[in-house]
């Protein structure tokens, strides 16, 4: 796995924060492996007590990159039963020439390390290509764009750019890791792709999708319905089960699902639900804002 993800790789390298677990220092059949883009599961086991302990491992919120070994015990080793699959794919990418055509009053500015580019309109950054998890000549790279400033091909001049800028410094291998429902990302990426990409799995309690649009609104209501059905065992399910709602246009569901957590006193912080993609539909709904105000005070309460 390690080949595939360079989360792992700088991790192993020492050239990232990351924490390892194996269940054998001299023989490991099985391990852990935290890093800055999520966790990892290597190997597999079929002992159920080995399974159990990796199980309590981990906690109910991971986000777990599976190697494919272990897909026939996973339902043992998930720390609980409402995490959903996360299809997944992963991209090896090479140079490939694209003219560079701003629209005005866009600004390209280098970062100081010559790789990474941004672009500026005045002084506010609406868009970004960085390289990281760097061991080697090896990274990773991934584009952001502003919601106002996509599908105007900024994105794709940025991952040439920065393509470009790490060719010239001799980088031999760059990737590129997308959820399988993030359409836009995989456009890009298959403009400099080398060969198909690779499907990768990971496993969360969560929204297996990264933008508006990336989901229909029937799996939406699904996914809505799934974590919903899981908040009797873990109350911060409805979380995600109000981002679903929202992508589904259920505004009363969503705003239900917020309020059971107001009502429960969730540990969560309002600034999660404001800022989360999946509920930038309902931003400034004044019952939002009533329930994200109520949910301000509780963490000002004393006791």
């Amino acid at each position: 796995m390690a080949g595939l993800h360079g989360s792992i790789a700088a991790v192993l390298a020492g050239a990232a924060e990351g924490r390892v677990w194996v269940n054998d220092g001299a023989e490991p059949r099985l391990a852990v492996i935290d890093g800055p883009e999520g966790t990892y599961l290597v190997g597999t086991t079929h002992d159920p007590a080995l399974a159990r302990s990796i199980a309590e491992l981990l906690a109910d919120w991971v986000y777990l990159h599976v190697d494919p070994v272990a897909l026939g015990a996973i339902h043992r080793i998930l720390p609980n039963r409402h995490m959903l699959p996360h299809p997944r794919l992963a991209f090896r990418l090479r140079p490939a020439r694209y003219g560079f055509s701003l629209p005005p009053p866009l600004v390209l500015a280098v970062d100081a390390d010559g790789l990474g580019h941004r672009l500026y309109e005045g002084t506010n950054e609406i868009a970004r290509c960085l390289p990281d998890l760097i061991v080697g000549k090896r990274c990773e790279i991934g584009v952001w764009v502003h919601p106002a400033w996509r599908r105007r091909g900024l994105a794709v001049q940025l991952v040439a750019a920065v393509l470009s800028a790490l060719d010239a410094a001799g980088f031999t291998e760059v990737g590129w890791h997308c959820h399988a429902s993030n359409r836009a990302s995989a456009a890009i990426a298959r403009k400099f792709a080398v060969g198909a990409p690779a499907a990768t799995l990971a496993y969360s309690a969560s929204l297996p999708a990264e933008n508006v649009g990336d989901l229909d609104p029937q799996t939406c209501r699904t996914l809505a319905a799934h974590f919903e059905a899981g908040e009797a065992e873990i109350d911060w399910l409805a979380f995600h089960a109000a981002c679903a709602w929202s992508l589904a246009g259920a505004e009363d569901q969503a705003l239900a699902a917020v309020n059971r957590l107001v009502d429960r006193h969730w540990n969560g912080e309002a600034d999660w639900i404001a800022g989360h993609w999946a509920m930038a539909a309902l931003v400034g709904h004044p019952r939002l804002s009533e329930a994200l105000d109520t949910l301000k005070k509780q963490k000002t309460q004393p006791g």
